[in-house]
């Protein structure tokens, strides 16, 4: 393999474009160089304009989420499933003959493919032809080789370049197919698009492939991508080879009625647009590409964003060349011309997010930082650049604002380092003082570690006996070392004056006694609360255990003193009580048992889209009847019997803790289910209560914390979203990057955890606050 700089260059329409052929249908070919459409809209989607009526994309993305919603397992699926059936050598073997190869990808070789992908995207993508790649990039891939040959993903695409190339382009066609599908559901194109000619060539090489595109002139935004070969085109229809192309650009809006700027150079004497007019569309011809219509005042942000509409410069990773002198290999450079597609549009779509923000994105450095976040590989060392996200984009020479808290007047304008911007959202900002709000930097996949935290920064009742001076004097004499680093954590993030700090003496503690954590693979965030509760709970036993010794008591106080050594703030919070009733099928006999719980795992109701927590809820506590393997021994009839299980709640929690079941088996896979669960911001439990619990009021909860998982299994990001008692708002933590949302954002499909609290949080009673 080798580097090369694949420019994307905006050209015209040429003469032979626009004429008919006189050549025989049947005399097409299957091997044609043409690209199906690779982003027409599959029949299983519905019209975007019964979803959207108007220009929209989805906000409060990230932009590593962004790429990751479109570049998901699937699509790497779709990619590489017919690599395994291709021979290598001369005798290789057609597409056709490997349809039905089909490959599953794992969690590895997805995090391989991801990383594959982000390795060239690391050198950016440069606007015009003005490349400086070159012997820099061919320098600083010599260094990556070692990693690509060790790289699943590279030697399926190497087989696939073996493919003829009719073949190639399928094999893209599907890859594509799921793509498009993706981007539907993050943004609509308003009514008004355009249809771009581009020539692809790597340092004075032609291609035999032509780039076109459907795309919003207001935004940038590439709708359709269309590669294809023009005498490929002429051998396999009479119509001109630009209507084809136009055609298939447009066939997936023939319903939106759009009005379609075209090059002048396609004028085809009237005819185009009188083919077209029959199918919904209006065509506006335009000055050729060298006298472009009128366009946004340099300099505007605008400007920047559509800017690469005029042509682009990129890497690409190409074969080495062959010694017979074959034909140039158009596999790897139409994969690689998609992915420039998929990277612009996240650049797009980004920044149509944060342009409140009033900054100006460069698409260079936003491609290195974007690569920079894909590689999550902790055996890649990959360099650590400023992240990304939805309302604003740290450059590298301001890196350290993220440090300092920011400061907002009523008209929300905002000061940075003597800069004024004004923003719709609060952000943080140098002297704004806002207590329980405060980033936690990542020191290397620890978004699991900081999201727990942020969940537990915010509940009060734990901050205020932790802050406790007396608490925090007993802590010290008892030398809890887990307890002790939490406090000062939290009094770091309730009493400091950053807007960010760093965990790591607490990541170290828990590393120590939990070394199933000690290495920087994605973990559980369910799990590591659970034993981050379990250490903060023993901690505080022996604080109690070590002021019960310095008492003097009496004999019959032993009772009580054994209690109160058992019962910690931890407990007291976090622990509620469920009861069992089982009933013996068979002779009816009954028996009563009851469990502690800190955290309750629901299930997730299969084979539907979307669903309420309180249907996970009713699925946790239905009756169940233990079968088979699973019978119980009935005390009567000293025999396993069939069982039924009657669950309720016994004792409901001042802190409820509700974890969704979202990993699962499916076969021998481990699978994520993508359900969107509804929630309330009010939870009434009432329904699953037991009989025994008297008081019903007690069983209304408020919701004050969110722990959301985008990705998958092993390659994924945790955020928090957590409601501050102090200022009665809700904040998203994406680690060290903190916003204000309002709470109507609060529901998302992403949600993992959810934390209620039985009575609403008021502002902590904190010394110093």
């Amino acid at each position: 393999m080798k580097a090369k700089a694949l420019s994307v260059k905006e050209c015209a329409w040429m003469s032979e474009d626009c004429h008919l052929v006189d050549i025989p249908r049947e005399d097409t070919q299957r091997d044609s160089l043409c690209l199906p459409n690779i982003f027409q809209k599959s029949k299983k989607v519905k019209p975007l304009t019964k979803t959207r009526t108007s220009p929209n994309c989805q906000v409060y993305y990230t932009a590593r989420e962004l790429l990751l919603e479109v570049l998901d397992r699937e699509a790497i699926r779709e990619l590489i499933r017919r690599a395994a059936g291709v021979k290598p050598g001369p005798n290789r073997q057609s597409h056709c003959q490997s349809r039905e190869q089909s490959t599953d990808v794992s969690e590895e070789g997805y995090a391989d493919a991801v990383t594959w992908f982000s390795v060239v995207l690391q050198s950016g993508l440069s606007l015009g032809e003005n490349c400086n790649f070159g012997h820099d990039l061919n320098v600083k891939l010599d260094g990556w080789q070692g990693v690509l040959k060790r790289n699943s993903i590279q030697a399926d695409l190497l087989s696939l370049t073996r493919l003829e190339d009719g073949d190639k382009l399928e094999v893209l066609s599907a890859f594509c197919g799921h793509i498009t599908q993706r981007y539907q559901a993050l943004h609509t194109p308003g009514p008004n698009l355009a249809v771009k000619k581009y020539r692809l060539s790597s340092q004075q090489e032609h291609y035999s492939l032509y780039l076109a595109l459907l795309c919003d002139p207001s935004s940038g935004f590439i709708c359709n991508t269309y590669l294809y070969c023009p005498e490929q085109l002429q051998r396999q229809s009479k119509k001109s080879v630009v209507e084809q192309v136009v055609r298939h650009l447009l066939r997936p809006f023939c319903s939106h009625r759009c009005v379609v700027q075209l090059d002048s150079s396609a004028w085809m004497e009237g005819r185009l647009t009188h083919i077209l007019s029959r199918l919904g569309f209006t065509i506006h011809f335009v000055p050729a590409v060298k006298r472009p219509p009128s366009s946004p005042p340099e300099g505007s942000m605008m400007s920047e964003l559509i800017a690469h509409l005029q042509g682009w410069t990129g890497p690409a990773l190409v074969p080495l060349s062959d010694p017979k002198g074959t034909a140039a290999d158009v596999f790897l450079p139409g994969l690689w011309v998609t992915l420039h597609v998929i990277c612009i549009n996240t650049f797009v779509l980004h920044t149509l997010q944060s342009q409140s923000s009033g900054k100006k994105v460069n698409l260079t450095q936003f491609t290195r930082t974007l690569a920079s976040q894909l590689a999550v590989n902790s055996s890649t060392a990959v360099p650590v650049l400023p992240r990304l996200n939805s309302s604003s984009y740290q450059e590298k020479n301001v890196s350290n604002i993220c440090k300092q808290r920011t400061n907002t007047n009523i008209c929300g304008q905002v000061t940075v380092k003597g800069k004024h911007r004004c923003s719709s959202a609060v952000r943080l900002q140098n002297n704004w003082n806002r207590p329980g709000v405060c980033g936690l930097d990542n020191s290397g996949n620890s978004c699991y570690l900081n999201a727990v935290l942020q969940c537990l920064c915010s509940t009060v009742p734990l901050v205020e006996h932790l802050l406790d001076q007396e608490t925090r004097r007993e802590l010290e004499k008892s030398k809890c070392r887990v307890a002790e680093v939490f406090v000062r954590l939290l009094e770091e993030m309730w009493l400091g004056t950053n807007s960010s700090c760093a965990p790591v003496e607490a990541r170290s503690v828990l590393c120590s006694i939990l070394p199933q954590f000690n290495n920087y693979s994605q973990q559980d965030a369910q799990e590591l609360l659970l034993f981050l509760l379990n250490a903060l709970h023993d901690d505080l036993k022996k604080v109690a255990k070590d002021q019960m010794r310095c008492s003097i008591r009496q004999p019959r106080q032993e009772h009580n003193r054994n209690c109160a050594t058992e019962s910690t703030i931890v407990s007291q919070l976090f622990e509620g009580q469920l009861s069992y009733i089982t009933l013996c099928m068979h002779c009816d006999q009954q028996a009563y048992s009851t469990q502690a719980f800190t955290v309750l795992s629901l299930p997730i109701p299969a084979g539907i889209l979307k669903c309420s927590i309180q249907d996970c809820l009713s699925l946790f506590f239905e009756q169940t009847v233990l079968t088979g393997g699973e019978q119980l021994l009935c005390s009567v009839c000293r025999m396993r019997r069939e069982t039924a299980v009657i669950t309720s709640l016994d004792k409901p929690p001042e802190i409820l803790m509700l974890h969704l079941k979202r990993f699962g088996c499916k076969g021998k896979k481990q699978v994520k289910l993508r359900t969107n669960v509804a929630f309330p911001m009010k939870l009434d439990l009432t329904p699953f209560l037991s009989s025994s619990v008297h008081n019903v009021s007690d069983s209304s909860y408020h919701l004050y914390a969110v722990v959301n998982h985008t990705g998958h299994l092993n390659m994924g990001h945790y955020t928090a979203l957590c409601h501050n008692a102090s200022a009665q708002t809700w904040h998203l933590f994406d680690d060290s990057l903190v916003r204000e949302v309002q709470d109507t954002l609060v529901q998302s499909p992403n949600a993992y955890m959810l934390l209620y609290s039985r009575k609403p949080f008021q502002k902590p009673k904190i010394q110093g606050l």
